[in-house]
């Protein structure tokens, strides 16, 4: 658009203009024209006050927002992490794998399960009876005289069978949990031959203890 110099611009001229004086695209005689009509012109100022406003506006509207920038390094920690624990599964899984395909590591974990299940077992508490009678306990014995007896530790079963035989004696109940035993004669033993069997026990090295009891109508 050409504007004659000499001439005030008109307000109808001047006011189209407004946009383009604000963004910058007239000339320079036509932006110094447009100038001096808006010093006079109160509608032009406050539309180019306005349309300032405006341009202000649409450039922080439409200004690019920056992005910041990941942080590389906690991504790449997170890969690795996952990276590893793929790999961990992986080992174990080719580990189980060749452990199982050879025979006689098969063979190995067989007998150590085995020999668990077997250890087990055997260290189970279980209920045991009572090997032997105790003094407390009621004696299914005939009516008579007994002897009642404790031999050492050092004495062998050879040793001591051949002192019962010696002494004519043999054991009718025992040992018992303290390890006395009960003897007596082959037929029902007078008091003469308990008290001479006593004797002899009670002298030998091999006998810790030795003494008489009767049962029933011997009394």
């Amino acid at each position: 658009m050409i504007v004659n110099a000499r001439n005030p611009m008109p307000h109808e001229v001047a006011i189209e203009l407004l946009p383009w004086l604000i963004n910058d695209a007239l000339s320079s005689d036509e932006r110094d024209k447009v100038l001096d009509h808006a010093q006079s012109c109160v509608i032009c100022r406050r539309e180019t006050t306005e349309l300032e406003h405006l341009r202000e506006s649409v450039k922080r509207v439409f200004s690019p927002v920056p992005i910041p920038a990941p942080d590389m390094r906690n991504i790449n920690a997170r890969i690795d992490a996952l990276i590893r624990r793929q790999n961990l599964g992986r080992r174990w899984l080719s580990w189980i794998a060749e452990f199982f395909v050879s025979p006689w590591r098969i063979a190995f974990v067989t007998q150590t399960v085995l020999l668990v299940v077997l250890g087990i077992a055997m260290l189970w508490p279980t209920t045991r009876h009572a090997e032997f009678i105790t003094l407390t306990q009621s004696q299914d014995l005939a009516d008579g005289h007994y002897l009642r007896v404790v031999f050492g530790p050092d004495l062998t079963h050879a040793r001591l069978g051949a002192l019962l035989d010696d002494l004519g004696l043999s054991i009718v109940d025992g040992p018992s949990e303290r390890g006395v035993y009960t003897l007596a004669t082959e037929n029902p033993m007078t008091v003469a031959e308990r008290d001479a069997a006593l004797t002899n026990l009670s002298n030998h090295p091999s006998v810790l203890f030795a003494q008489p009891v009767v049962f029933g109508a011997a009394r």
